[in-house]
């Protein structure tokens, strides 16, 4: 037996007798640089929301605004504000930050199998939804025939499933990446497993549906749905950071896989505001600003 395999069977042997979970101190980063980059998070989260020169939805307007066009017509105004993301991005990445909360909260976080069959079905119907709800608003803005008026709850309902769909497709491919010993769960095996995500997204909708103007609703949707979208690119950004650090399949607790996330993180924050940069400089050019 090499020693590769006898690292892998006492990785096994020790995650099984602490559930899964657990690897001696020396298997991870040292604890300084847990805590380091556990303040970094609090110091910039303290910057985003405190630091003179912008308000809070400014800066989450920046940050959104290189993925989203920000059109006031197709968006959300809680509190006389618009949000930072346009409706339909507010469903995507409200729904794909609740599908990454409601896996975290039943356990299948670390789920590696894309959904079952039936799953897939469903949330195919939903992105499909999403395609023709964008191509018939987009026909109303040219001009062109359309088959309905466009409406921004129809966007946020079709937003909301492509989300879960995102989710359930990029965590899969990220644990894939990331875990030494694979959960071999899905996502969602079944409808009924899906099933949960309806009420979850309901609320959602409903909040939105009935008080899309109170001021209450601001600051949580905002925060939550750029919190969806950071998460969203994060993990695809993973994939080439493991990838290009030769980290693939290398983990066995999520301490150890805390500063790969943190450094995708940056990127993902870093990509966002290159964005924002090169779209307001070519409306600027294009004297649009």
């Amino acid at each position: 037996m090499s020693v590769e395999q006898l690292d892998d069977s006492a990785v096994t042997a020790a995650e099984v007798r602490a559930g899964g979970s657990v690897l001696p101190a020396s298997g991870g980063p040292p604890l300084w640089l847990i805590l380091a980059l556990a303040a970094a998070y609090v110091v910039a989260l303290a910057a985003l929301a405190f630091l003179p020169g912008a308000t809070l939805i400014e800066r989450l307007r920046a940050l959104d605004g290189g993925i989203c066009a920000q059109a006031p017509s197709h968006s959300f105004f809680p509190g006389g504000q618009q949000l930072p993301l346009c409706s339909r991005n507010t469903g995507i990445y409200t729904g794909f930050a609740a599908t990454f909360l409601t896996l975290w909260f039943t356990g299948r976080l670390r789920a590696s199998r894309f959904p079952g069959r039936w799953v897939i079905v469903v949330l195919a119907v939903a992105v499909l939804f999403m395609a023709e709800d964008g191509f018939n608003s987009m026909f109303l803005d040219l001009g062109l025939p359309h088959f309905y008026q466009p409406h921004n709850l129809l966007r946020l309902a079709s937003g909301l499933g492509t989300g879960v769909a995102m989710c359930a497709f990029i965590v899969p491919v990220a644990n894939t990446l990331i875990w030494r010993n694979e959960d071999e769960r899905s996502v969602f095996s079944s409808l009924r497993q899906l099933a949960v995500m309806a009420p979850v997204l309901l609320l959602i909708f409903l909040m939105l549906a009935v008080w899309s103007q109170a001021a209450v609703l601001l600051y949580p949707i905002a925060l939550f749905s750029t919190a969806g979208l950071v998460m969203a690119l994060s993990l695809v950004n993973l994939v080439f950071v493991l990838g290009i650090s030769s980290r693939v399949g290398r983990f066995a607790m999520w301490r150890q896989f805390f500063p790969f996330f943190t450094l995708a993180l940056v990127f993902a924050v870093v990509e966002l505001l290159a964005l924002f940069a090169l779209k307001s400089s070519l409306m600027h050019t294009l004297g649009m600003a």
